[in-house]
């Protein structure tokens, strides 16, 4: 066999080599995007018009001390373009979040929140799911972006356990948690402010 046809044959296996990895990256990726399709039709859908729960939210409320305030929350992709590009091009499968598998990790999501008033700024970080059943339903919770900037003393967002969207508009029941000058929480039993709960009506921000 000659130098040149040598060559031919190694560029030609070479050109094969290539077009599997780029055939294996693609079946990765649609494979993937076909099954949040399917699991997670809250997060993802085929129509680009379609609405989702994943967007931005905006709202506003009245805390337990009778404050005003408004709310813009975020809800994050589960995974986005970027991020499963970068999956399909791995060679082995890489661990699930938290580690959870299966169908319970297709219903989890993340998020953030900013709450303005004439106290000031609370930011927040949320996480929660939907129902496995129905997925307009939802439940979620908030945490401190950062605890050693808690606005405080306040009552800030804490669990919502009732929570529905359904198009452009998202509604839940929310409770609070009560945070003193120091940065510690109370709670007194016998003051109803501290069991009160309020829904929240939000609207998509376009």
């Amino acid at each position: 066999m000659t130098t040149s046809s040598t060559r031919i044959k190694a560029l030609g296996i070479l050109a094969l080599l290539v077009l599997m990895s780029v055939g294996v990256y693609q079946c990765n990726y649609q494979l993937s995007l076909w099954a949040d399709y399917r699991d997670r039709p809250w997060a993802y859908s085929r129509d680009k018009d379609a609405p989702l729960l994943v967007g931005t939210w905006q709202g506003s409320f009245t805390d337990p001390d009778g404050i005003a305030k408004t709310i813009e929350m975020e809800i994050y992709e589960p995974l986005t373009d970027k991020e499963r590009r970068k999956k399909a091009n791995r060679s082995h499968r890489r661990r699930t979040r938290g580690g959870l598998g299966g169908r319970k990790e297709k219903r989890i999501f993340d998020g953030a929140a900013t709450v303005t008033s004439k106290l000031g700024t609370e930011r927040y970080v949320l996480s929660g799911s939907v129902k496995e059943d129905d997925h307009h339903q939802f439940k979620l919770g908030f945490g401190a972006e950062d605890e050693a900037k808690r606005l405080q003393p306040n009552f800030c967002l804490n669990l919502a356990d009732s929570g529905h969207w359904d198009g452009d508009q998202l509604r839940f029941q929310t409770g609070f948690a009560y945070f003193t000058a120091r940065g510690s929480s109370f709670s007194d039993s016998s003051d109803p402010r501290y069991d009160y709960t309020t829904q929240i009506v939000f609207k998509r921000k376009k």
